[in-house]
C-alpha cells in the first residue's frame, strides 16, 4: 500500500470534527489496508513514538540552502503557521524537481523501518543530500507525512480512545480487550497487528501488559448530595501514576503514558521480586521522606525519571516509595470487576501477607494508601483544605461500589483538589503560537515585582478565551518594544491574574521560585501594573502553605 494512501487518511482526521466519523474512517483504513502499514499507522496516531531524526529548525534551515530561500522569509512563514515541517511543506509546492522520477510506491512501512532510519547512519552533508532527494522524489502530497516523521512532530486529533473504538467496530470484540492489547510497548509488525484483531480471546498473550488505567473526574457538585458513607476518600498524591505487575515471576512497572521504568527503579523491582505471589497493582511512585512520613515535591521525582540505571547514592539521596491504591490481579485472578470496597479489603489482606511473610522488609519502598474518613461533607472539605500541609494536592473521592473500568467514566471516581494559589502578575513578553494556534500570539511570560524592577516568574499560554485572545494579539502588535525573532518584549502595562498548584524554592530561575502548572485564569483590567503582586509577596504564599 502506498504511503498517499496514509497522507489521505491523516488529512480526514485532520479536517473531521465528528468523532463517529473519525471512528468510520479509521475502520475503513484498517479494512483497505495491509497489516504492516496498520501497525506502523496504530504506532504513529496513538503518539507510541515522537522520536525527532532533525530539529524544526535543522529543517528550516536546509530548505533555505537548498532552495535559496531567506531565513527571514521561512521565519516568517513559521510564525503564521505554526509548525515547521507544515512551512516546509507549503514552500515546496512548486520548487521541486518535476522531471525526477516519483516513488509513487514506497509504503509507510517502508518509509519508517528504511528510509527514516537509515538518514541516523549518514553524516551531515549524506544526509542533507538524502533529504533534498527524497524531497525531489516523494510525491508532492507525500512531503507533510515525511517532514513531520522527520520533526517528531506528528500529531493529530485522535486519541488512542477513538483506535480502540475503530478496531472493536472492525472486528466486533469488546473494546476493554483492545484497549489491553494496546497497552505497553507496541511494536509497528505484522505480527502486532494480528494479535490485536485477532478475535480469539487469550489473556496469557496479555501477560506482559499493564490494564488500562482508571482516572478521575473533576468534582461535580451533585456528588455532596450523597451520603458520605457511599465513598472511599483518598489523599491525592502528585507522583507518577503507574502499575505494579508481578507476573510468572517477573515485576515490571508501568506509568500511565504506556512506559516500563524497570531501569530507572531498580530498587523498587528489586524488592518487590521477593514476594511470592502474582499481582498488579495501581498506584503512585513518589520521592518519599521517611522521617516526616510524607511526600517530597515533585521536583525531585524528576531526578529520578528518565535516568537509567541510577547510582547507589542517587537511590539515596532521591527513595522512592509506592503507594498501592488498588489491588487489580492477585496469582492470576482478575479482580476489577469485583467492587471497590471488596478490592481494598482483599489489599489489605495480602499487604499483611507480604510484610510478615517476606524475608526483606517491603515497607521501606511500598505501602498501600491511607484512607480518611470525613464524618460528613464539610469534614471533607476541611480534609481538602489541610491537604497541603502533608504535600498532597487535595482527595480522590471514589464510590466504594465502583468496578476497575479504563479511562475516564463519569459517576465513579472524582478529583477533590485544593484551590490553586494565584498571584497577580504583570504580562512582560509573549511569544507566536503554534498549530491552530499559529498566527496569533499566544504564550506569555509574566513578572513580579521586585523593589521597582519587574522579574519574570512565569510563562502560561492556556486560560484565556479565543476572544480574549484576539483581543490581546491586537494590544501586543501595537505595544512591542522589542523583537527577538519569535519573541517580542512588551509595554509593561498589562495585569493577569496567575493560577499555580505548587510554589517552590529554585535556584534556576533569577526570581528564584519555581512555580507548577501555571495557568490564566483572569485578565485584570480593573488593576494597573502598580497592583500587581511582588516577589514578597509570593515568598509570603510559599511561608503560608510550608
Amino acid at each position: 500500500m502506498s504511503l498517499k494512501k496514509f497522507s489521505e487518511l491523516f488529512g480526514d482526521l485532520d479536517s473531521i470534527n465528528s468523532t463517529n466519523n473519525k471512528i468510520e474512517v479509521l475502520k475503513n483504513y484498517f479494512l483497505s489496508n495491509d497489516p504492516i502499514d496498520n501497525s506502523w499507522a496504530i504506532y504513529l496516531l496513538t503518539g507510541k513514538s515522537n522520536k525527532r531524526f532533525i530539529s524544526g529548525r535543522y529543517l528550516k534551515n536546509l530548505f533555505s540552502q537548498i532552495y535559496e530561500y531567506p531565513q527571514w522569509l521561512i521565519d516568517t512563514c513559521y510564525l503564521k503557521v505554526g509548525d515547521s515541517a507544515e512551512v516546509i511543506t507549503l514552500l515546496l509546492k512548486n520548487k521541486t524537481n518535476s522531471r525526477k522520477k516519483k516513488l509513487s510506491n514506497i509504503s509507510l512501512n517502508e518509509l519508517l523501518s528504511e528510509t527514516i532510519p537509515a538518514l541516523s547512519k549518514l553524516n551531515e552533508e549524506e544526509k542533507n543530500l538524502e533529504i533534498k532527494n527524497l524531497w525531489e522524489t516523494l510525491p508532492e502530497d507525500n512531503h507533510l507525512i515525511f517532514n513531520k516523521i522527520l520533526t517528531g512532530t506528528f500529531r493529530v486529533g485522535v486519541s488512542i480512545g477513538l483506535i480502540t473504538k475503530s478496531i472493536s467496530k472492525l472486528i466486533n470484540i469488546d473494546e476493554e480487550i483492545i484497549s489491553h492489547r494496546l497497552m505497553g510497548d507496541f511494536k509497528p509488525s505484522i505480527d502486532s497487528y494480528e494479535f490485536l484483531i485477532n478475535k480469539n480471546i487469550n489473556l496469557q498473550e496479555l501477560n506482559s501488559k499493564p490494564f488500562p488505567f482508571l482516572l478521575a473526574n473533576t468534582i461535580e457538585d451533585k456528588i455532596f448530595k450523597n451520603s458520605i458513607n457511599d465513598f472511599q476518600f483518598e489523599w491525592k498524591y502528585d507522583g507518577i501514576r503507574m502499575q505494579l505487575i508481578k507476573r510468572s515471576g517477573n515485576v515490571s512497572l508501568w506509568t500511565r503514558g504506556q512506559e516500563l521504568v524497570n531501569e530507572s527503579f531498580p530498587e523498587l523491582v528489586e524488592k518487590m521480586s521477593h514476594i511470592k505471589d502474582d499481582f498488579v497493582l495501581d498506584g503512585e511512585l513518589l520521592v518519599w521522606n521517611f522521617k516526616e512520613q510524607i511526600a517530597f515535591d515533585f521536583s525531585l521525582l524528576q531526578k529520578r525519571i528518565n535516568r537509567k540505571s541510577p547510582t547507589r547514592s542517587i537511590q539515596i539521596k532521591y527513595p522512592i516509595i509506592f503507594i498501592a491504591y488498588d489491588l487489580l490481579e492477585i496469582n492470576g485472578r482478575d479482580i476489577r470487576e469485583i467492587k471497590l470496597e471488596n478490592r481494598r479489603i482483599e489489599l489489605e489482606k495480602y499487604f499483611s501477607k507480604w510484610q510478615n511473610k517476606t524475608e526483606n522488609n517491603i515497607t521501606d519502598i511500598f505501602k498501600i494508601c491511607d484512607l480518611i474518613f470525613p464524618k460528613d461533607w464539610p469534614d471533607a472539605l476541611t480534609y481538602k483544605e489541610k491537604s497541603r500541609e502533608n504535600n498532597t494536592e487535595g482527595l480522590i473521592i471514589k464510590k466504594k461500589t465502583s468496578i476497575y473500568s479504563s479511562g475516564r467514566k463519569k459517576g465513579i471516581w472524582w478529583k477533590y483538589k485544593v484551590d490553586p494559589m494565584q498571584l497577580d502578575a504583570v504580562l512582560i513578553y509573549a511569544k507566536g503560537g503554534s498549530g491552530r494556534r499559529a498566527g496569533l500570539y499566544t504564550d506569555y511570560s509574566f513578572a513580579l515585582w521586585k523593589d521597582k524592577e519587574l522579574i519574570k516568574f512565569a510563562s502560561a499560554y492556556s486560560g484565556l478565551t479565543n476572544i480574549e485572545i484576539k483581543e490581546l494579539d491586537k494590544w501586543i502588535r501595537k505595544n512591542t518594544i522589542e523583537k527577538f525573532g519569535p519573541v517580542r518584549s512588551l509595554k509593561p502595562e498589562m495585569v493577569f491574574e496567575i493560577s499555580f498548584e505548587k510554589i517552590q524554592i529554585s535556584k534556576r530561575h533569577k526570581s528564584g521560585i519555581a512555580v507548577r502548572f501555571p495557568r490564566i485564569t483572569k485578565w485584570r483590567k480593573d488593576k494597573k501594573i502598580n497592583d500587581a503582586d511582588s516577589l514578597e509577596n509570593a515568598y509570603e504564599l510559599m511561608k503560608k502553605i510550608s
